[in-house]
């Protein structure tokens, strides 16, 4: 396709602009942003203003020939994103005309300025009378290569390598969650499990940082631009795709977008029977890693896996993620069922150790239980891949909450990280071990690596908050907890560690505020209101001890007593839970409300049984 007026850099129609030079597109002055593909696309339309521009003509304005993509599906994206730039309708149009199965027509008056072409209307040149602009690129293109071979071929090789073959800068992707085509809503759960773990394979193999799952999961369906979410996730590309399951096929495309051009880096499609599930998400991952020049690690060929036993797998990991008591019962339930069909299918089984060990901490499932099944189940992973970073951390965390293992956590998680530096539940839950130790600094420089692979996670941001309490650095807990407040102002984690740091810098008004806030009932917030007025904050410190107590919670019963000085109570309550071998006595040392009992013999003799 040739342009109508060769000269023209300007394009008016209706209050628009757009300036071709820089692919700027302005309504009365007011900037509207657009994608690099609706850019192509509108100028292919108003450089022939009233004619048909096909389908076919798009693909090549768009894609060109080398590039495969998911044609239908792309332009379509483009033409409704320019639609909905230009507020146009497809039923009325006043600017893009359809043509069913056909292509675009431009509609409206199209006048041209700039450079030679100043205020004359743009009429189409008779299209046989030129040939398309891509013909006359590719002649120059080999006029120019062919005087450099005859200066000489090797000096050409680096002229061409060093104008076409620079490769883009990435050094932080995201995958945005892959869009379910199978017309199935029941089949969401494989397009997220498909996301999951091409997020994984990337991280495995190349040293790029990659945004975790739950930070990308809240951009589904999403209106925003790229621009806007590699802004949010301080991102350099984005890969965006597809997903097919049909009978025993699965059918997946990707494309690579950078973020600073909103260009379409690469794209691919891929098909695969569901058995090799796992060898096709290596195969993306490894051409993604490829097109963007990252060390690529070598990964070891995948076998093939039991179709039945993966769609439960890939079930159980979509109930994790709901990050609920009946999300995690169903979870277990799930990789359990596809630990039946498959005994050997080992991210089941670590997969089943982290369900475990998240729903112990959460109070979900009994902590016996939890540390008991977690720990079974992650070193039978671990006996069938020993290369499972996941199935490290979820043991490291098992020896340092359950089992007050300082040195076996110390082993685990070593190896975890060798294997998988970038897990953010991975280096999250390493951070809380080195709280646990003491060693402050390290546990938050943790936290917040944890919070750049995975920014919009609630857990990871909440525990960047407890680290910042533990470390006794109240006014940055109490920041961070209301950043996180600001994703979910009812996360209860983020609420209890921000009453400790109100409480602990001496804000009781705010805290009894927080609690009101937080109150079952309006008359339950007014019986916080009026007991903080009658007896002051140690009245209800009381009334928590003697419900966490009743509640079973003695850990935090005691630290309700030892914020009241009552030295004998609370030491009773942890001797309690140290019999009942309680998972909240590991931060023992380091709890800022038992630093009234740290002189005590009886607490000092607690807390060497948690050590280290």
């Amino acid at each position: 396709m040739g342009n109508g007026v060769q000269s023209a850099h300007l394009y008016h129609f209706g209050a628009f602009t757009l300036d071709a030079r820089t692919g700027e597109l302005s309504d009365n002055g007011h900037r509207a942003p657009l994608r690099d593909q609706s850019v192509q696309l509108l100028l292919a339309l108003l450089e022939h203003p009233g004619q048909l521009i096909t389908r076919e003509e798009l693909a090549r304005r768009l894609w060109g020939t080398e590039t495969f993509v998911d044609f239908d599906r792309g332009l379509n994206k483009a033409v409704n994103h320019l639609r909905e730039a230009l507020t146009d309708s497809a039923e009325q149009p006043r600017f893009i005309e359809t043509l069913p199965r056909k292509g675009y027509r431009f509609i409206a008056p199209v006048t041209c300025t700039g450079d030679d072409a100043e205020g004359v209307a743009q009429e189409a040149p008779p299209r046989s009378s030129r040939l398309p602009r891509w013909v006359w690129v590719s002649v120059m293109m080999a006029a120019g290569v062919g005087i450099l071979v005859g200066a000489g071929i090797g000096e050409a090789r680096k002229w061409v390598a060093s104008r076409w073959a620079v490769p883009p800068r990435i050094s932080a992707l995201a995958v945005m969650p892959l869009e379910n085509l199978s017309r199935d809503p029941e089949q969401q759960y494989f397009a997220d499990g498909l996301t999951d773990a091409l997020i994984t394979d990337l991280v495995k193999i190349g040293s790029v940082r990659v945004t975790s799952r739950t930070s990308v999961t809240r951009y589904r369906g999403t209106k925003k631009s790229i621009a806007e979410i590699g802004r949010e996730l301080s991102v350099d590309a984005v890969v965006e795709g597809t997903v097919t399951y049909s009978g025993s096929h699965v059918r997946v495309t990707a494309q690579l977008i950078q973020v600073s051009t909103d260009m379409h880096l690469w794209a691919d499609q891929y098909e695969r029977d569901v058995s090799e599930i796992l060898d096709l998400q290596r195969v993306v991952a490894n051409d993604i890693a490829r097109r963007i020049n990252v060390f690529v690690k070598p990964l070891d060929r995948v076998p093939r896996v039991n179709p039945e036993a993966y769609g439960l797998y890939l079930k159980g990991r979509y109930a994790f993620y709901e990050y609920t008591s009946r999300g995690w019962q169903q979870a277990i339930e799930h990789f359990n069922r596809a630990i039946e069909t498959d005994p050997a299918f080992a991210l089941a089984y670590s997969a089943l150790a982290d369900t475990y060990l998240v729903a112990g901490a959460y109070a979900s499932v009994p902590t016996e239980e939890a540390l008991t099944r977690g720990k079974t189940a992650a070193a039978k992973a671990l006996a069938l891949d020993e290369g499972l970073a996941s199935a490290h951390y979820a043991l490291a965390t098992a020896h340092t909450w359950y089992d007050w293992d300082w040195v076996g956590a110390e082993r685990e998680f070593r190896r975890g990280l060798e294997l998988n530096p970038n897990d953010a539940l991975g280096r999250n839950w390493y951070g809380g071990y080195l709280s646990l130790l003491g060693r402050h600094d390290r546990a938050i420089a943790e936290h917040e690596r944890a919070q750049q692979l995975d920014p919009l996670s609630l857990i990871v941001n909440a525990n960047l908050t407890r680290a910042l309490y533990w470390a006794r650095r109240y006014d940055e807990a109490i920041a961070q907890a209301r950043r996180t407040l600001e994703l979910d102002p009812s996360f209860g984690i983020t609420l209890f560690w921000l009453d400790g740091a109100l409480r602990h810098k001496g804000l009781f008004k705010e805290a009894v505020a927080l609690r009101q806030s937080v109150a079952s009932d309006a008359e339950q917030a007014a019986n916080i209101a009026r007991t903080f007025e009658r007896s002051g904050f140690r009245a209800l410190l009381r009334e928590c001890g003697e419900t966490y107590t009743k509640g079973g919670l003695l850990e935090t019963a005691a630290r309700c007593y030892a914020q009241m000085d009552e030295r004998d109570t609370a030491i009773e309550l942890l001797e309690d839970c140290s019999r009942r071998r309680c998972s909240d006595l590991v931060s023992l040392n380091v709890e800022p409300d038992f630093d009234g009992l740290r002189d005590d013999p009886r607490f000092q003799a607690l807390a060497k049984t948690v050590g280290p």
